[in-house]
């Protein structure tokens, strides 16, 4: 009777941790050092335009509520990406609510036959009781094998695999529902497709052009879109900043929002807010350049660093606009 007793004990145990076998070693991949989920959908009846056309009308409903949108579309290139924002919940009581907030970006590339998509960019905020402001991490840093996993990478860490869990789950959901959007089979036990809403207006990038070669600027460094320090980058949402355009650089916009960097389609991006009615967002159409220059909190002088973008797509939210540019120069002082 004891042992029966026992074995029941540990029944929950043991079914605890098979379920975190899903969650192991190789449940987070990486690509180039970063952490990128990607999913190829297979719809064999379908050709590109098709695969595209219902991949649309999806995003258009899954990034539908506020902190989600599709910020850009281009359907000769087949190509569609949102922003997300997604509240994971890891315990919710009477008394208290456990959860964290995650932020995402989603590529589709849309190909006769198949999409793929690619889902980067995840970071965390987390609040906690005894802090005024919450605790922010990137998924590269916080629920990939080296940080999450113990040291035979049989069990994962106490503190950070909750959110491991629940990013892998949300992630594994949101791909079975593009997969229904596309006739695709649905595991059991998966969250169907979101209900399509009507699609947003989201204006396309025209085809890039090839970067002109630009002087360099006097006194300051040049650096690679993709090879800017993140040390510099975390630097930027404390700093002022001023946007203005190649065509009328005298027209300056300090108003303006820094909304982060990114990767989309393979090449390195900048997003900015701005209002509708700004004089220099009137004067940035596709494929025009304009600069964001960085400022020293509450300082004059030279701006210590600039980014020189080339606008590839924007999305309307009210009366802000998020533009989104390809990454062209950057140069620091």
């Amino acid at each position: 009777m004891k042992q029966l007793l026992l074995l029941t004990l540990f029944i929950p145990t043991l079914l605890w941790a098979q379920d975190d076998s899903k969650y192991l070693a190789g449940a987070v991949p990486l690509e180039n050092g970063k952490v990128v989920f990607a999913k190829e959908i297979n719809a064999p009846s379908f050709s590109k335009d098709e695969v595209y056309d219902r991949m649309l009308d999806w995003a258009d409903g899954f990034f539908s509520e506020d902190g989600n949108r599709v910020v850009y579309s281009d359907k000769a290139k087949g190509d569609i990406a949102a922003v997300g924002q997604a509240n994971l919940v890891f315990q919710s009581t009477a008394l208290s609510l456990d959860r964290t907030e995650m932020n995402y970006r989603v590529t589709m590339e849309c190909e006769n036959q198949k999409c793929v998509m690619k889902v980067a960019g995840i970071r965390y905020e987390y609040n906690v009781s005894y802090q005024r402001e919450p605790e922010k991490y990137t998924a590269e840093e916080w629920i990939t094998d080296k940080y999450c996993l113990n040291k035979d990478k049989t069990k994962l860490n106490r503190g950070n695999g909750k959110f491991r869990r629940k990013t892998v789950d949300f992630i594994d959901e949101m791909f079975a529902s593009a997969s229904a959007a596309l006739g695709a089979q649905v595991a059991a036990n998966v969250v169907p497709a979101t209900p399509v809403t009507p699609a947003r207006t989201v204006t396309p990038a025209q085809a890039t052009q090839p970067a002109t070669p630009v002087p360099a600027k006097e006194g300051y460094v040049a650096f690679a879109a993709d090879k800017v320090p993140s040390t510099l980058l975390q630097m930027l949402p404390e700093s002022d900043m001023q946007v203005a355009s190649a065509g009328k650089p005298d027209t300056k916009e300090t108003s303006a929002q820094w909304k982060g960097t990114g990767n989309m389609f393979g090449k390195s991006i900048a997003s900015i807010a701005i209002s509708k009615d700004s004089p220099v967002y009137k004067e940035i159409d596709n494929n025009d350049t304009y600069s964001l220059s960085f400022f020293k909190k509450g300082e004059n002088g030279d701006a210590w660093l600039i980014i020189d973008c080339r606008k590839q797509g924007e999305t309307a939210e009210g009366g802000q606009i998020t533009v989104i540019g390809e990454i062209i120069n950057v140069w620091m002082k």
